[in-house]
């Protein structure tokens, strides 16, 4: 359980009568030598960091002072903010994680509300690492309800197209480090429901005048009118809901043809039966848990929701006939359907809809589409333009994933770019590699020198996206190298706090970054600053570089207080940090769970673990496969199954 930040206003005093017995055992034995061990050196009699003294707290939670320093204290070892890199020792996961868990229960049981983030965007992280891959958890069931999701914005298009789409009125926002499609993110308002509904008018006006063509021919050989409009209404449902209409539908559909037709003249009754078609919940939602509940209490999703599910999973589109039929196989389970089709959908060369997605998720993943919505200035003797840069590593990743072979580590690792720079509207400049005016492209990958580039995190698209307009970024590039790799989390910043660095054009970043040092700021940009600085090694626009206003570029950095063996310690520069890195199970680990958020739509929980420890096993056995890795996600329990709430129904959202 996870409460809520103190300084985002959700933490609400409601005192209970006090603290059972066991919880003040608890804190004698295992809380207090916490406090003792790993807080007071910094919050004791001796100094108080913060103004922020510990060593007098109690297991009591009845002063509203001590209640609000344990929940402090509670939001600092969540987010790893306690204790700071310059600590001389540090807690251990389950020893952090105890702590945190009797903070939680004990402030739970003296009446304060609280409130769980972990399944929120952005705060997936928050899930303790340690369980999900611990074997013992494996035996956990599934513990996330059904959902209702709205369909994706690319399936609205396909649905409505020969409407003018102006704007897209299912649009997902551009994900800032998050993904863009994620669960219950995107309500469904009155405005979305206007333009909705004008779209799906233009759209059924043009579909009734073209069916109205088929209807007149099979008036003339002997249909009659119902007849015709009863062929019209299959023929829609069927392109928009991949089924045929049930008797009651027909006769709704029928009755209101008669009636606008009647009001306002054909075609305008089948304009708006096909508009109520569209309109209707079942074509702009999915919904789950309408399938049977097995042995353990959990709702199995029906055939047909799996296949709409596998769908959008990897194409961003409703089920094609194909998949449908697919899993009218009864001879199949549907776990041995899910993983035949989703095999089959990444394997299809002729309609590489699946590899779009998969890209699409490496693009959010790495985050660097956004390097076109970062300004630069153009320089004398470079042009920049991030479009060809953006395109060039959409290439490198497609080569990848067409080997198959190590795919994380490689996209880390590689010194082999696709540099298609020459094939741009960037005249001839190649410059953002470091590569001479009159290098030529070649369709074959270019291998850099091993002292200049390594794979996405210093390719010049990353680069760029995670920069400023003017500057270098090594705060957000740490950012996300903290949450992205390590699996980490920093909490956000607080809104009294300034985020600007001095502007002091005789410093180096690095040098004007020391305003987060001090001792209110360093204990979040600890965990981000070392990480980022070592790619200093590169300038704004993502090239290689000796110097910084005409002093020797410094891109040393340090890995802190991961909790990882192996991780932890100095780097020279930002190929010690990516190898270390790259080389981690721990690492690997992490990118398993953020596929497992892209594909499924929502953060995991510990009733996910067996599912992501069966996922990492099927890419460590496959050596480093997307598609072994998601053909285990994509039939695993955590996309079958769904738990019921506590009145036995589904949840939806």
């Amino acid at each position: 359980m996870i409460l809520s930040l103190v300084r985002h206003g959700c933490f609400l005093l409601a005192f209970a009568a006090g603290v059972p017995e066991t919880f003040g055992n608890d804190f004698k034995a295992r809380v207090q030598p916490f406090l003792t061990n790993y807080c007071v050196s910094c919050h004791g009699p001796g100094k108080q960091k913060g103004k922020l003294r510990v060593d007098h707290l109690t297991a009591s939670m009845e002063k509203r002072e001590e209640a609000e320093l344990w929940s402090r204290m509670l939001e600092a070892i969540e987010f790893g903010e306690m204790p700071s890199d310059r600590a001389d020792k540090f807690p251990s996961r389950s020893e952090a994680r105890f702590v945190q868990e009797w903070i939680a229960r004990t402030l739970d049981e003296a009446g304060l509300k609280v409130e769980e983030k972990k399944d929120k965007e952005g705060y997936g992280n928050l899930v303790s690492h340690e369980l999900l891959f611990s074997p013992a958890e494996k035996k956990r069931t599934i513990d996330v309800a059904a959902r209702l999701w709205r369909i994706s914005p690319q399936a609205l298009t396909n649905m409505v197209r020969g409407a003018r789409i102006v704007s897209n009125p299912f649009a997902l926002e551009k994900p800032h480090g998050n993904f863009r499609d994620f669960k219950g993110k995107y309500p469904f308002n009155s405005l979305m429901a206007e333009q909705v509904t004008e779209l799906t008018l233009a759209h059924s006006e043009k579909e009734a005048k073209n069916a109205r063509k088929m209807i007149v021919q099979m008036r003339e050989k002997g249909s009659t009118i119902d007849e015709a409009n009863q062929e019209a209404i299959k023929r829609h449902y069927h392109h928009v809901l991949r089924r045929s209409p049930t008797e009651k539908e027909m006769s709704s559909l029928l009755t209101l043809i008669k009636k606008v037709d009647a009001d306002l003249g054909i075609p305008r009754g089948l304009q708006a039966a096909y508009a109520a078609i569209i309109l209707q919940p079942e074509t702009l939602f999915r919904y789950e848990g309408t399938g049977s509940t097995d042995k353990n209490g959990l709702i199995a999703l029906s055939r047909r929701e799996l296949a709409t599910f596998l769908s959008f999973a990897l194409t961003d589109l409703p089920a094609e006939t194909h998949i449908l039929r697919a899993f009218e196989n009864e001879k199949l389970s549907p776990r041995q359907i899910l993983q035949t089709e989703t095999r089959r959908l990444l394997d299809d060369e002729k309609r590489p809809v699946a590899k779009k997605r998969l890209l699409q998720f490496f693009q959010e993943y790495f985050d660097y589409q956004k390097a076109e919505d970062v300004f630069k200035d153009q320089v004398k003797g470079h042009k920049h333009w991030a479009p060809a840069l953006v395109y060039d590593l959409n290439a490198l990743v497609m080569h990848t994933l067409d080997k198959d072979k190590q795919v994380l580590k490689t996209l880390l690792t590689t010194r082999e770019y696709l540099v298609y720079v020459n094939s741009h509207r960037d005249h001839g400049n190649p410059l953002a590699y470091n590569l001479p005016p009159d290098w030529k492209p070649t369709p074959k990958p270019f291998r850099f020198p091993k002292d200049q580039r390594m794979g996405v995190l210093t390719h010049p698209a990353w680069l760029v996206a995670h920069s400023g307009n003017f500057d270098n970024d090594p705060i957000r590039r740490g950012h996300w190298i903290r949450y992205k790799l390590l699996g980490g989390n920093i909490p956000d910043i607080p809104i009294t706090v300034d985020a600007k660095l001095p502007d002091d054009k005789t410093m180096t970043l690095r040098e004007r970054m020391h305003v987060t040092r001090v001792d209110e700021c360093y204990k979040c940009h600890s965990k981000m600053n070392p990480l980022g600085l070592p790619f200093e090694l590169y300038d704004h626009y993502g090239r290689f570089r000796f110097d910084e206003l005409d002093k020797p570029v410094d891109a040393t950095g340090k890995i802190v207080n991961t909790g990882v063996p192996g991780i932890d310690g100095e780097v020279n520069g930002p190929f010690e940090l990516i190898e270390r890195l790259a080389n981690s199970t721990h690492c690997e680990q992490v990118f398993v769970r953020y596929v497992f958020r892209f594909f499924l739509g929502r953060n995991e929980t510990l009733g996910d673990a067996k599912t992501l420890q069966e996922a990492h096993k099927a890419y460590v056995e496959s050596d480093g496969s997307m598609k072994a890795l998601l053909t285990s996600l994509l039939s695993s329990d955590s996309f079958i199954y769904r738990a019921k709430n506590e009145k036995g129904a589904p949840i939806t959202e």
